[in-house]
């Protein structure tokens, strides 16, 4: 999952610079692989100012943190059923929806401790979005029982039904450029459905609508926002769609079958993920041309972050029932 909420904010700079040290060094391999205390994955992100990768995981009722090389850092318990992440914008709180206590958890990024929770009703959150300083969430107990909520960042003013409906949770993004845009995808539906919300007074309006191929797994933005990626079954491509009225714009040829897409918020880079053994593949901004490629078995769905500076690639490979595994790749 997404989100999918990725960037450095300009009064994180100094504290980035700081941390840049504790970045992959530049003499190790290309690829490392580090196993990681969590039996299954839900979702990924990266905390380019501190230096640490957050992976969530609902049957572990856990998120699991390294550092920027993957060696195991702290993992944090009791957070039943974590699923979605999301940074906040100032880097100080990473959010995680726990879809199995009807709220939002709030990690502090410095401490690596629980800092408090957002109730947000028995609605089962899934996965999380930051804009204009609010968090979204997709949610969804029950079939067609799914819609988006959301909640200001200092946890009031909480509420759902503002988009319902949906078949299950909805993949969800958003981009600093483009502010109050809000890109859900939904998943396990053949054909799946994309839309474009924009925030409309106090709700979300439809700026644009489509099907998307069949069996969404993963929606992105641009870096520059005018643009959202798709991963899904079919087709065998991660199609690109105008973030404005979702017209085609062009296609990355991944092959069968594109689960993960991450863009670089300092590069513009496009990481892709199939369920093949060549599994994540890297195209460079305004490339539509792959330049490096990884074997990454059993690739999860959503599973793709990228590090500060654009040079890293964070991907979590190890499905169908074994302990996960996180992959630190050069871009």
């Amino acid at each position: 999952m997404h989100n999918r909420s990725r960037w450095l904010t300009a009064t994180a700079i100094t504290a980035a610079l700081v941390a840049a040290t504790a970045s992959p060094a530049v003499a190790e391999p290309p690829q490392r692989t580090v196993a990681l205390a969590l039996a299954s994955f839900s979702d990924i992100v990266v905390d380019p100012t501190l230096g640490h990768v957050f992976v969530s995981s609902k049957i572990d009722n856990a998120v699991a943190v390294t550092d920027l090389s993957g060696n195991a850092v702290t993992k944090l318990s009791n957070l039943p059923g974590a699923t979605g992440l999301a940074l906040s914008p100032d880097g100080g709180t990473v959010y995680v929806a726990l879809s199995q206590f009807g709220a939002i958890a709030a990690l502090d990024t410095l401490t690596l401790t629980e800092r408090t929770r957002y109730p947000v009703g028995e609605v089962c959150p899934s996965d999380l979005a930051i804009t204009d300083n609010r968090l979204y969430f997709s949610y969804g107990c029950d079939t067609w029982g799914g819609g988006i909520g959301r909640v200001a960042l200092d946890g009031t003013d909480a509420r759902t039904g503002l988009v319902s409906g949906h078949y299950s949770p909805q993949q969800l993004a958003t981009t600093p450029a483009r502010p109050g845009l809000l890109a859900a995808g939904q998943p396990s539906l053949s054909p799946s459905g994309l839309v474009v919300l924009r925030e409309e007074g106090d709700g979300l309006a439809v700026q644009a609508s489509r099907d998307a191929g069949s069996n969404l797994a993963d929606v992105e933005f641009s870096k520059d926002g005018s643009q959202v990626h798709v991963a899904g079954g079919a087709p065998y491509q991660i199609q690109s769609y105008t973030s404005d009225t979702l017209a085609v714009r062009g296609s990355y040829n991944t092959g069968p079958y594109p689960v993960a897409v991450s863009t670089s918020a300092d590069s513009g880079a496009l990481a892709a993920g199939i369920n093949d053994d060549t599994s994540v593949r890297i195209y460079p901004s305004g490339s539509l041309d792959e330049s490096r490629s990884y074997e990454v078995p059993d690739l999860h769905l959503a599973s793709l972050a990228w590090g500060p500076g654009g040079r890293w690639v964070y991907a979590v490979g190890n499905r169908f029932g074994r302990p996960a595994q996180l992959h630190v790749l050069s871009s």
